[in-house]
């Protein structure tokens, strides 16, 4: 397994594919710190969800590296298809890594806040970054490695998928006939809303009923993602 995640990271490196989510990521980063003096929650939100958009961008052009006939090879090698799925995964996170790493101390290096960081700043950012990036590696890996990504439109689905996400109080708010529905999008929002709130907000019983929620979904999440590419792959 080790082997095949240092081949996906090395194959990725040389395809230069990682150059502009990359890019685009660190520009998003310099440029909302461009200014001093910016609240430590509200900044972190930003940042999250600039890692989410960026991460599905990432998972999808990674998972798209390998031609068909290349992939079943890689699924003799491994023994599994599950072992590939579970690779591709490792390989994501790799590159989630610095990016996340760059987007939580790059503004408390150059001092861009308006006040110290505390452990619950620490533990709410980490929180709130490692949550959206894997969010960005579902929907990335929904539509590019199962049946959604034979369709025409993969990228123009995962992105109104994005968005959706991104709108979904909004939209509940004006169609209340559509909440339900929207309970099958990553909960985004019950993450973001609480750092736009300030850190008591963390103390509120509803904060912990949200972040079971969050939990709950992406372990439902991960697992139907895995069942579609068996079944896309069978």
């Amino acid at each position: 397994m080790t082997s095949f995640i240092q081949y996906q990271l090395l194959n990725y490196v040389r395809s230069l594919r990682f150059i502009p989510a990359s890019t685009v990521f660190l520009c998003w980063i310099f440029i909302s710190y461009a200014y001093n003096n910016n609240p430590i929650l509200s900044s972190y939100a930003v940042s999250s969800i600039s890692l989410y958009l960026i991460m599905t961008w990432i998972t999808m052009t990674l998972f798209t590296l390998e031609q068909e006939s290349e992939k079943h090879m890689l699924f003799t090698h491994l023994g599994n298809k599950q072992a590939y799925l579970v690779g591709k995964w490792a390989a994501c996170l790799c590159f989630a890594i610095p990016l996340f790493l760059f987007a939580e101390f790059y503004p408390i290096l150059t001092g861009n806040f308006e006040e110290a960081m505390s452990g619950t700043y620490y533990v709410i950012s980490f929180y709130s970054h490692w949550i959206l990036g894997l969010f960005g590696i579902l929907v990335g890996t929904i539509f590019s490695a199962t049946r959604f990504a034979m369709k025409r439109y993969a990228w123009l689905s995962a992105m109104l998928v994005l968005m959706i996400s991104l709108a979904s109080e909004k939209i509940a708010d004006s169609f209340q006939l559509l909440k339900w529905p929207l309970l099958l999008f990553p909960p985004v929002l019950r993450i973001t809303s609480y750092l736009e709130g300030g850190a008591k907000t963390f103390l509120s019983s509803e904060f912990w009923l949200d972040t079971s929620f969050v939990i709950i979904y992406g372990v439902l999440g991960f697992t139907a993602a895995t069942l579609l590419f068996l079944r896309t792959e069978r």
